[in-house]
């Protein structure tokens, strides 16, 4: 999918930093036009906007809605400290997201909706809990408890040494002050279908970050957006998930489909891995997801 800039950069707050956004505006809208909805991109642990962000935005834009992808504080060129992932400071800069296009002309804030995929599906989920500004939800490939998902993909003995570490790291920076970092793949496990995306994708943008302080796992940990994915009822929600993720397993994800209340769906992408669900990875994967969730927004927003 090749991409001419059809995207307006945008800047805005959240907690006081700077947040980088790409403001996609309708090809046939003008000011002055009934209003539209608008649609928030949420993206992945180790995203960013530009890198492989841009493919969702695009088709939905071409669909006439409004969107807005962005990159968390601290990712991609949005200010904040780098190599640091926390997601009540990621929920946080999504309402400010939600409360941007509120400003923007030609939005509709009555139909607001999210989609969100891998990290982004799980901030979907637990923001969609909270704003009840958004009225529809698409999570794909998400994360629904980040203690078992970063505890189920690893062997019993490699999570007691990573909790233990963990553990010391989080005593040592509360006494201390000092953090510890550790690079990517040791914080969030990389099977190899995801290195390989990681190396030829994100490594490959000067902005990626490499390493994360181990705060950012232990903020993981406490971050569970199926204990409050019930709440989203009756807003709908699509969940999107592959149907052979290394990287998020399946189970994590029904988990959470199985929380949630109606209206609601579950798609299987066959035979997919995590980043088959993704444009850069695998189109033809790609499109099915991308056929039901311009049906479900269709249908609900």
């Amino acid at each position: 999918m090749a991409h001419e800039k059809v995207w307006d950069e945008v800047e805005y707050y959240s907690d006081g930093r700077k947040i980088a956004g790409f403001l996609y505006r309708p090809k046939d809208w003008r000011p002055g036009d009934a209003a539209r909805p608008a649609i928030v991109c949420l993206h992945g642990y180790s995203g960013m906007k530009d890198v492989y962000g841009m493919d969702v935005p695009q088709w939905l834009w071409e669909a006439g809605y409004f969107v807005l992808s962005w990159d968390y504080p601290g990712f991609g060129v949005s200010e904040g400290e780098r190599g640091r992932h926390r997601p009540l400071e990621q929920a946080q800069a999504t309402y400010d997201s939600v409360t941007f296009l509120e400003t923007v002309e030609g939005v509709d804030p009555e139909r607001i909706a999210y989609y969100g995929s891998s990290w982004g599906g799980a901030n979907a989920i637990w923001c969609g809990a909270f704003d009840e500004r958004v009225k529809v939800i698409v999570s794909a490939v998400m994360v629904s408890d980040g203690e078992r998902w970063m505890r189920t993909v690893r062997r019993p003995h490699e999570w007691q040494s990573f909790k233990a570490q963990v553990e010391e790291a989080e005593r040592k920076r509360v006494v201390t002050g000092e953090k510890t970092t550790l690079p990517l793949g040791d914080i969030m496990l990389l099977d190899p279908h995801t290195k390989d995306v990681i190396d030829n994708f994100h490594s490959q943008d000067h902005r990626f970050n490499p390493e994360y302080d181990l705060e950012s796992a232990a903020a993981c940990w406490r971050f569970k957006p199926e204990w409050v994915a019930h709440k989203i009822s009756p807003r709908p929600v699509l969940m999107v998930y592959s149907e052979f993720d290394m990287l998020v397993p399946v189970a994590e994800q029904l988990e959470c489909y199985e929380a949630l209340g109606e209206p609601k769906k579950l798609l299987k992408i066959p035979g997919a891995q995590h980043y088959d669900s993704y444009y850069m990875t695998n189109p033809a994967l790609h499109e099915i997801q991308k056929v039901e969730a311009l049906a479900w927004y269709a249908k609900y927003l």
